[in-house]
């Protein structure tokens, strides 16, 4: 019965999306979202495959002109948020860990002209990141990679690899402009 509880749920929360967001939100019908935040400004856009699921709190966002694609059977454990300005690419079969954060842009605090840096971020298919990582702008990760927990992802990464991160730490100062 809760199984029948929890799809109806699904249900009800993708025909409201549909309706609010028309044609600039694409989602089949078959989901297991539960706890899903949408937010979806009137020039941004997102797409999801067949069949994704997510445990707990999921936080999707999509400002600014920005893309977000969901290829199917994505996991996403609790706590996960993309943000998206430029454009996130996500692969099928990904599994996603407790709060991993995805964001395609940052803050310009130098620059007084444009308020934010935006760039984009692709993750391959049956890619695996575990608890507590965080993905930057402008960055590629292949197919069939590990991101081990904790780790902090600034940089491409090829297809077929495990990334982690040393325990290494720095504090430089900012340089003044």
């Amino acid at each position: 019965m809760n199984l029948v509880w929890n799809a109806m749920k699904s249900i009800v929360k993708i025909a409201y999306w549909k309706c609010r967001y028309t044609s600039r939100i694409q989602i089949p019908w078959v989901q297991g979202f539960d706890r899903v935040h949408i937010e979806l400004s009137k020039d941004a856009q997102m797409r999801f495959g067949q069949k994704n699921q997510n445990r707990g709190e999921l936080r999707l966002i999509c400002e600014k002109g920005g893309k977000l694609e969901f290829g199917s059977h994505i996991f996403c454990n609790t706590g996960v948020c993309i943000s998206a300005m430029g454009h996130v690419k996500i692969g099928d079969y990904c599994k996603f860990g407790n709060h991993l954060v995805i964001v395609d842009h940052d803050h310009n605090f130098r620059e007084h002209g444009e308020e934010y840096s935006v760039g984009e971020i692709t993750i391959g298919e049956r890619v695996w990141i575990g608890a507590n990582c965080t993905i930057l702008k402008n960055v590629h990760i292949g197919n069939d990679c590990v991101i081990a927990a904790g780790s902090v992802v600034k940089e491409d990464i090829p297809d077929g690899m495990l990334y982690y991160q040393k325990k290494e730490t720095a504090c430089v100062p900012l340089k003044k402009q």
